[in-house]
């Protein structure tokens, strides 16, 4: 009876492991990005949207997913409106403006001792299969974001192998490495302890490297996968000094959690021949793969789904932005998995100013208009977009030249009215008490000196005689035109 209560406890732990084991899988597509208005000119006149989304689960948290290749990536995304369905042109993960600047530093420590010469259900061997499951992972790695580097590992220079793995961002680096890799020894033991231990210390290295290239810790997600079929195996005639033993893991161990880097552990072969248990203690999350598919799955869920914030890019059908007053956009992206899968987000919402076009979050980036040109090929040179302008600064200039001249008359009316002279009374022939600019007062017959009496009109003009003078007044200010204002 106690027999049967134990198998029962085992059983239920061992599907608890299980379970815990499945990878979470996504059911939306989350934003991590408010959306922006982008300038894609002078490609296009009309304005574009970007903004930046992650796979998820139901609880709103980020999912593993397995990306299409970089140059498909925009193909499975749809953006729908109440105008209608947009493609995206361009999409990005982990790179871009938008996109959340994560990524993925992988580090691959690949077992390659006599025991992965064995054969597997198939005809291939197990080194064979392994190689097969990492190139498909190979296949989802993101260009320009992802890190990785593949080294491998038995019992002989361990050390400077693992520590002079190569981290490259290029697919084809990656899988040349992968090609590269030797092909197990019928002597090679397994030094799984110090592969784990240098794999820390090279993993180390790299980020301390990226970090002095200006990256921050909060932007890399390091993963160091350790595959193997067996168990810490040496022996006389390997690596002297290799860790071995209960000693052996004690400091394997200890490295990799004071590191608190996600350690991954992927046994693959035989279940009886893995030692489970230490590759529980050295490393975060621990899988167990039986064949090639099983193993490719576990390394789909070591990925970091984080990483995966996917900046999306879109035109608008408006022809430009002024044509966006008044117009909220309201846009709901949707994602199509490898599997014929569909994720749909929330609606992305961005709030347009009701009287006056809004103005742009950004300008495109170079990535973004390479990509737009392929797509969207230039379809006019733009002489719409300057007339357009053209006649709004007319009508600027227009409005500015009436507010100039004609406001300021018909507010301050009167005050303009009588600073104007009265031309009427310029050239009229009364000239009384007129001071030329010489300072000379000119006398005529309606200011006469005292005593003289003023003739008819019709008598002849007086005659000036020798004793009469000229009066010279010195210019006062009294003498001066003012304009004056009857303030009654």
């Amino acid at each position: 009876m106690k027999i049967i209560q134990h198998l029962a406890v085992l059983t239920c732990a061992a599907a608890a492991i299980a379970s815990a084991q499945q990878p979470v899988k996504p059911s939306r597509l989350l934003l991590t990005s408010q959306p922006k208005l982008v300038d894609c000119a002078p490609v296009m006149q009309s304005p574009c949207m970007s903004a930046a989304v992650t796979p998820g689960d139901a609880e709103g948290k980020p999912a593993p997913v397995t990306l299409p290749a970089a140059s498909q990536l925009a193909g499975a995304f749809t953006m729908q409106s109440a105008s209608g369905e947009a493609k995206p042109f361009y999409a990005s993960a982990g790179s871009g403006p938008d996109a959340g600047q994560h990524t993925n530093v992988v580090l691959m420590i690949v077992d390659i001792s006599g025991s992965m010469n064995q054969p597997m259900a198939g005809g291939s061997t197990r080194f064979q299969s392994l190689k097969s499951a990492i190139a498909q992972f190979l296949a989802g790695m993101q260009e320009g974001s992802d890190r990785v580097a593949i080294v491998p590992f038995e019992s002989h220079n361990v050390v400077s192998t693992i520590r002079s793995a190569v981290f490259t961002t290029h697919r084809a680096d990656a899988l040349a490495q992968l090609n590269a890799l030797p092909a197990p020894g019928p002597k090679n033991n397994t030094a799984l302890y110090q592969a784990v231990f240098s794999g820390v210390d090279s993993m180390k290295g790299e980020l301390a490297s990226l970090q002095h290239e200006g990256a921050t810790l909060a932007e890399l997600q390091p993963h160091l996968i350790v595959m193997t079929d067996g168990k810490n195996e040496v022996a006389p005639g390997d690596d002297p000094q290799l860790l071995n033993g209960d000693l052996g893991l004690q400091q394997a161990v200890a490295q990799v959690q004071t590191s608190n880097l996600d350690t991954i552990g992927i046994g693959f072969g035989d279940k009886n021949d893995i030692d489970a248990g230490a590759l529980q203690k050295l490393t975060k999350r621990f899988f167990y793969a039986s064949d090639a598919n099983q193993l490719l799955a576990a390394l789909h869920v070591s990925r970091s789904a984080v990483s995966h914030s996917i900046q999306i890019t879109w035109p608008l059908s408006e022809a430009n932005r002024v044509a966006l007053m008044g117009r909220d956009q309201i846009w709901t992206p949707s994602m199509q998995l490898e599997d014929g899968s569909v994720l749909t987000g929330d609606p992305l919402r961005l709030i347009v100013p009701a009287t006056n076009a809004p103005a742009y979050d950004r300008a495109a980036s170079p990535q973004e208009l390479e990509a737009l040109i392929a797509t969207h090929p230039p379809a006019n040179s733009g002489w719409s977009s300057v007339l357009v302008h053209l006649l709004l600064y007319l009508g600027a200039s227009a409005i500015l030249l009436i507010l100039w001249f004609w406001v300021p008359r018909l507010i301050w009316g009167e005050q303009y009215s009588s600073s104007v002279p009265d031309r009427s009374r310029r050239w009229s022939s009364d000239r009384s008490g007129v001071t030329s600019a010489s300072g000379v007062q000119v006398r005529s017959t309606s200011n006469l000196p005292a005593g003289f009496t003023p003739e008819l009109e019709s008598a002849s003009p007086l005659q000036r005689s020798a004793a009469q003078t000229t009066q010279v007044l010195p210019r006062s200010e009294a003498s001066r035109t003012r304009l004056t204002f009857d303030q009654n």
